[in-house]
């Protein structure tokens, strides 16, 4: 029996066209958004008119920040539960210290940087030094970060400052600004985890943290610096939902953990660490808000948001499970292989 070879050459130019059909492909975040925006003109016009639309964005936009920290906090195999709190406080803080300092805008946003950096520190040294839990110890600052926004506040709203609330509300070319600050971060966070050498250690660490160990990387000063950048993508998330709303109150952060989580797992970063997928993330918050927008105007109770997103998590969860090794090692050797 004659064997053929191969040419050594033809196999890489397989793999190069692999490589490159796979870089095309389009994602199925992008093809559900997609399909979903043409549902919602088929189904209820209204919900992708252009006032509905101009409405939309800066939400969604909202939510893709504090989607994109989640992001960096669930490729370190971790989940934070700490984003109402951080944005709660971040709204409360840069609206009413502001005001007690003559409008002083960027001082209160100093103040509430800098909140951001310490409760960030705090959440990366007790998982990473002390090896809680991420679930326990980020729900723990949580109910800290809640409390302080209580007792900073009293309770009582303060209204934003003019300047913030105009920048979140105006348009450049069109587009909100608060939409614009969004894409920027997107782009930054994305070219960030691809290609730079922080961001390659960080896909190391949440993929394997025992091997990033033997390889060098300094790992606890890693998973400090990501959730250190997810809580300031939270803080930021809350100011700007601040001065969209113009006067926030103490729960204003609470309907923004679930819907955080929801993005990065319909956006396709696996919840067991490793590579995540920035763009699918702002996609997914997109995807949810326009999906929530479209059930609004279909006459269904609000309460039924919290139904469809943990619908949407549980399918994208069992969706991502499919493509799992573990899942594949189940598949009968001889249905694998049935062109030998």
């Amino acid at each position: 029996m004659t064997t053929i070879q191969k040419d050594p050459k033809s196999r890489a130019d397989q793999r190069g066209a692999s490589v490159w059909t796979a870089r095309l492909k389009p994602a199925p975040i992008l093809i559900a958004t997609v399909a979903l925006f043409l549902l919602s003109w088929a189904i209820a016009p209204g919900s992708v008119s252009r006032s509905s639309i101009d409405s939309l964005l800066p939400f969604a936009a909202i939510l893709a920040i504090a989607a994109i920290g989640q992001t960096l906090v669930v490729m370190l195999k971790g989940i934070d539960l700490s984003v109402p709190g951080m944005m709660t406080l971040a709204a409360l803080v840069s609206t009413q210290f502001a005001a007690k300092n003559s409008d002083n805008v960027p001082l209160a946003l100093a103040v509430v940087a800098i909140i951001a950096v310490v409760v960030g520190l705090v959440n990366g040294l007790v998982i990473a030094v002390f090896a809680v839990t991420p679930l326990v110890a980020t729900l723990a600052m949580n109910a800290l970060l809640l409390g302080a926004a209580l007792a900073y506040s009293g309770g009582t709203p303060t209204r934003a400052p003019e300047s913030v609330s105009s920048f979140a509300l105006d348009k450049t070319l069109g587009i909100s600004n608060t939409v614009w600050l969004s894409i920027i971060l997107v782009v930054v966070v994305a070219l960030a985890t691809k290609r730079t050498v922080w961001g390659r250690r960080l896909v190391a660490v949440g993929a394997n943290e025992a091997s990033a160990k033997v390889a060098g990387i300094r790992v606890i000063s890693l998973k400090v610096s990501g959730y250190v950048a997810a809580a300031l993508c939270y803080s930021g998330a809350g100011v700007l939902l601040a001065g969209y709303i113009s006067t926030p109150n103490t729960n204003v952060g609470n309907q923004y953990l679930l819907p955080a989580i929801a993005a990065v797992v319909v956006g396709g970063t696996a919840l067991n660490g490793g590579r995540g997928k920035i763009l699918g993330t702002a996609l997914g918050a997109l995807f949810l808000s326009q999906l929530t927008q479209l059930v609004l105007s279909l006459g269904a109770p609000s309460s039924t948001q919290l139904l469809i997103q943990a619908a949407v998590i549980a399918v994208a969860v069992g969706l991502q499970s499919l493509n799992t090794p573990g899942l594949r090692a189940l598949v009968p050797l001889r249905l694998r292989n049935q062109r030998t």
